[in-house]
């Protein structure tokens, strides 16, 4: 009896040990070959709930000044947490920046934040996007306001910080929790290093070596980057000077951040301002293109020769060694996806902007219908990742949008207003020809676009249904109320029927 107690005793024991496990997931912690981190936990401890305020901070919307940016809107995971093919990135009212959004991950370990670093502390680096005018454009203070205002935060707060109170050091404090659990430390490279059972191909292996003769000066370490700030000879751009503008110290005039180079294939394009497409022709520039000036760094500039000397075959070599840095378990990761967020964002009502008019003219009308086949065209073609017939579809709405003549005034007004929008997002969509990530990061903000429209106007026969995942920002129109069309990591759909 007793030796069954005891088993009893251990089963339950384990059952409870696992359950914890699986509860309480490891948030952060140092990699085997990773050096100590910078940033002090101690004055701010990562926690389950802190994390998950964080990440809802993260994901929300009403952190823009319109509702309608979230930082993950210009950081999403499967790119590196970076822009999907964007060489700037975009703002409220698509407002476009002056550079290209800088991946996410192994913060822990960065004294300072941004292309010109900005911010010296994690805990303040979100205060730039939020503040900035091409960027998200609202006040810490409205934001606070908005948070109050919804319940799901006051619990969160409580959960993560002990009492419901809303403050600026809260707010700031959750977002770096969520932003410190970004460790990207399982490239084909970091196994490699800790001998986990991987070894280097023989042109990886080649690669490594010409890298660490090449390159590692500024990418040094287990981070790929030394955190300095520098000038790599590209040609100068006026309207940006980089770390200069922080700092007002002319030695730092066109300088900016070293990044890391882990998880390159997923974080393009490169450079502060997005110039390069390709690694290609980012050590074509270092092997032949970099530019002699005042401010180009004295490490590309070593006995009266410019750049890094490296022959095609070297080149080709560094970049098979690149390609092992990139971490796939890291943008797949579901614990940085919105799609496992415990708490649904609340989000912005846009039946609201639809308004009640009716158009009679049968050849207006039947322009509309065109554009809602064109629509459908350019929903196939982004299902079937076909680029080229998205970007045609593209061109074709905002030539059947162009013919469209209202005269009336409030009708003419409104449709003038979602028109310019349908054009830019179908531009954007053009934009994508060769990057389908591009043309899926703006088709959502067609289909909300082109729904208000339709559903403000009224000029189809048939029923239709606007579609929208409950925890990501993707939305799109079907013509059947079980549509095939559903994003990856989209398990909520809330579909309304749009009768016209």
């Amino acid at each position: 009896m007793k030796v069954k107690l005891k088993i009893a005793i251990l089963l339950l024991t384990i059952t409870f040990l696992s359950f914890k496990s699986i509860q309480e997931p490891v948030l952060f912690s140092v990699p085997a070959n990773f050096p100590k981190p910078d940033y002090p936990f101690e004055n701010n401890p990562i926690t389950v709930a802190g994390v998950e305020l964080g990440k809802t901070l993260f994901y929300d919307a009403a952190l823009s000044s319109d509702n309608t940016i979230s930082c993950g809107s210009c950081h999403q995971q499967s790119a590196g947490f970076t822009q999907h093919g964007h060489i700037l990135s975009h703002g409220v009212n698509d407002r476009l920046s002056k550079r290209n959004a800088m991946p996410l991950f192994n913060l822990a370990w960065a004294s300072n934040f941004g292309w010109d670093g900005i911010a010296p502390h994690l805990d303040l680096f979100a205060v730039s996007p939020i503040t900035n005018p091409v960027e998200m454009d609202e006040s810490l203070e409205n934001i606070l306001e908005k948070l109050r205002a919804t319940p799901l935060y006051a619990d969160l707060f409580e959960k993560a910080f002990g009492s419901r109170e809303i403050n600026n050091d809260r707010l700031l404090k959750a977002l770096s929790q969520f932003m410190l659990t970004m460790v990207s430390a399982n490239a084909k490279y970091d196994r490699y290093v800790r001998k986990e059972g991987l070894k280097l191909s023989d042109i990886e292996s080649e690669g490594l070596v010409l890298f660490k003769q090449k390159c590692a000066s500024c990418h040094s370490g287990e981070l790929f980057t030394d955190f300095s700030f520098r000038n790599n000879g590209l040609a100068l751009r006026e309207r940006d000077k980089g770390r200069f503008e922080i700092s007002q110290n002319d030695a730092d005039i066109y300088k900016f951040k070293v990044p890391s180079l882990r998880n390159l294939t997923y974080t393009t394009p490169y450079m502060h301002d997005g110039r390069f497409a390709t690694l290609e022709q980012v050590l074509e520039h270092y092997a032949a293109k970099v530019e002699k000036t005042d401010y180009l760094d004295p490490i590309l500039n070593k006995d009266g020769k410019v750049g890094i000397e490296m022959n095609t075959d070297e080149q080709k070599k560094i970049i098979a060694f690149l390609k092992t840095l990139d971490d796939e378990d890291f943008v797949k990761n579901p614990m940085f996806s919105e799609s496992t967020l415990i708490s649904d964002i609340p989000k912005k009502n846009i039946d609201v902007e639809i308004k009640n008019f009716t158009i009679n003219d049968a050849d207006t009308r039947a322009l509309f219908k065109q554009g809602i086949e064109t629509y459908f065209k350019i929903k196939a073609a982004i299902a079937k990742k076909n680029t080229l017939e998205a970007a045609e579809g593209a061109r074709v709405l905002i030539k059947t949008l162009n013919r469209v003549r209202i005269t009336e005034a409030a009708q003419k007004s409104f449709f003038e207003n979602y028109q310019e929008k349908l054009f830019l997002d179908a531009k954007r969509i053009i934009e994508g020809e060769r990057f389908f990530a591009h043309q899926f990061d703006h088709f959502d903000e067609l289909s909300e676009h082109l729904y208000i429209l339709l559903a403000s106007f009224k000029v189809n026969d048939r029923v239709l249904y606007f579609n929208e995942c409950k925890r990501s920002d993707m939305k799109w129109i079907s013509d059947s109320a079980t549509d095939s069309f559903v994003p990856d990591n989209c398990n909520d759909v809330h579909t309304k029927t749009l009768n016209l």
